[in-house]
């Protein structure tokens, strides 16, 4: 991963003559992704952004970061920064990573920066757009970060980045309904790549996320929450919170998270609120059910303090089954 950081006094993108994003002092950050790019390439890149010092002190010389400042980042995708231009005239961008994966990568980025700068010292483009950059350069200083995981191991412990400003938003208005929609659509695909069909994954959101199931289940006790990480949508979930079997125990039904947010601490903060909520609302566990192939979400779950109960086979209409673990966690 490569970010181009250019010292501004200020700096915009525009899109289709409307302004998409503006900072004052601090840094226009282009973005470009490769082929074998990871989150924590991101991630360290992020955290390394927001403390490189070169910035000027009282002495004049450059000591401070854009976070000593209180400065702000426009970051700008751009796949041209792997132009290859060793032959020919004509670049190449064989080394450019595949859209979908550095478009996740970018907005990785950007949530990064976000949690580490605050969400209004943060303006970005649009992935992929054609886009009008303007900038006064301060100094002029640029500098060229590159992913130290991407050029040889580190030994270096992964960054740890503060835990975005979280808050769950009960799905109530139409457009709230169309999110919770539009998040099912993004999560599922990568969520259940290999493990369920494409036929099956369509089958399931559209059933389980449309309006009419939405609002039924919440009628029912069940309501739908929009995660909101630093102000923007990073999740849905929902809970059995006025409804429990005769055990005493609640249902997590869902918990899905954007993927450029996975291991940042999103999924097992929800977790640990939405057991608090059933605790309240008088559950002594919570439980959920969990493919038996997500093992990335079994592990999560274990993590979290769940234990694997039972096997559990429901067939869900449409020729599918739901093949699932049952975890349960026991509410102090």
């Amino acid at each position: 991963m490569k970010i181009l950081l250019q010292r501004v006094s200020e700096a915009a993108v525009r899109i289709g003559g409307e302004t998409a994003g503006a900072v004052g002092r601090g840094y226009l950050a282009l973005v470009g992704c490769r082929a074998g790019d990871t989150a924590e390439d991101c991630d360290r890149l992020a955290v390394r952004t927001a403390n490189l010092r070169v910035f000027e002190d009282e002495a004049g010389r450059m000591n401070r970061s854009v976070l000593d400042v209180a400065g702000s980042v426009l970051a700008v995708s751009q796949f041209t920064l792997y132009a290859d231009t060793r032959k020919g005239n004509r670049p190449s961008f064989v080394d450019a990573g595949d859209p979908a994966e550095a478009e996740l990568l970018y907005e990785r980025f950007l949530a990064d920066m976000r949690s580490l700068l605050g969400p209004d010292r943060v303006a970005q483009g649009r992935f992929g757009a054609d886009m009008k950059v303007s900038l006064v350069n301060d100094g002029p200083c640029t500098i060229e970060l590159r992913s130290e995981v991407a050029l040889a191991p580190t030994p270096a412990p992964r960054p740890r980045l503060p835990l975005p400003a979280l808050s769950l938003v009960q799905v109530e208005t139409d457009a709230q309904i169309a999110e919770a929609r539009a998040v099912a659509e993004r999560t599922w695909p990568r969520t259940y790549a290999g493990i369920i069909s494409p036929e099956q994954i369509s089958y399931m959101v559209g059933r389980m996320y449309s309006p009419e199931a939405i609002r039924r289940d919440t009628a029912a006790g069940t309501p739908f929450f929009l995660v909101v990480a630093d102000g923007r949508t990073a999740g849905v979930c929902s809970a059995d919170l006025g409804r429990r079997g005769a055990d005493g125990g609640a249902e997590l039904h869902k918990l899905y998270t954007l993927p450029h947010y996975w291991g940042r601490g999103v999924g097992h903060w929800v977790l640990d609120e939405l057991s608090r909520r059933c605790r309240e609302a008088g559950a002594t566990s919570v439980w959920l059910r969990v493919n038996k192939r997500n093992e990335r979400a079994q592990k999560a779950y274990r993590a979290a303090g769940f234990a694997k109960e039972r096997a559990v086979i429901t067939d869900i209409g449409g020729g599918f089954v739901m093949d699932d673990f049952v975890y349960r966690r026991a509410l102090a």
